[in-house]
């Protein structure tokens, strides 16, 4: 009887390796990567013409009460400022050109136009645009 509970406990350990899932290797077991969920988004287009944001129509009714007032500087920092948190909604360019252009910039006015032309101004916007860059030209 000795010898089978010698022979049972030399076996044991034997026993339980085989029955372990890794290997003998030395090496650490690799963790399982969980499987990212796939989220189908849509490719935006480039035709199409960014919304504005709340703040964005905001800053654009600041700008417009500011220039009324006759502070063309701050209703420039009020149009960068809204270019800045919606860079491809067409119509800031386009007040922000045309309020250089009041200021006597007219290559910038040009710019500013075509810069809105070119975010896919539609419309009156659109109109507008290559009015003031026709009105750039002249100067």
């Amino acid at each position: 009887m000795k010898l089978h509970k010698k022979l049972a406990l030399l076996c044991l350990p034997l026993v339980l390796t085989a029955c372990t899932t890794t290997q003998i290797t030395g090496e650490k077991p690799q963790p399982v990567a969980k499987p990212q969920p796939t989220v189908q988004t849509k490719p935006a287009l480039v035709a199409e013409v960014a919304q504005a944001p709340d703040a964005v129509t905001a800053l654009l009714a600041r700008a417009e009460q500011q220039q009324r007032n006759g502070n063309n500087s701050a209703a420039a920092v009020s149009l960068e400022r809204a270019i800045r948190i919606a860079p491809r909604y067409p119509e800031s360019y386009y007040l922000l050109g045309k309020l250089r252009f009041a200021q006597g910039s007219y290559n910038q006015a040009q710019a500013l136009a075509q810069k809105a032309i070119s975010l896919g101004a539609t419309g009156w916007l659109l109109r507008q645009a290559q009015k003031l860059i026709k009105q750039s030209l002249e100067y």
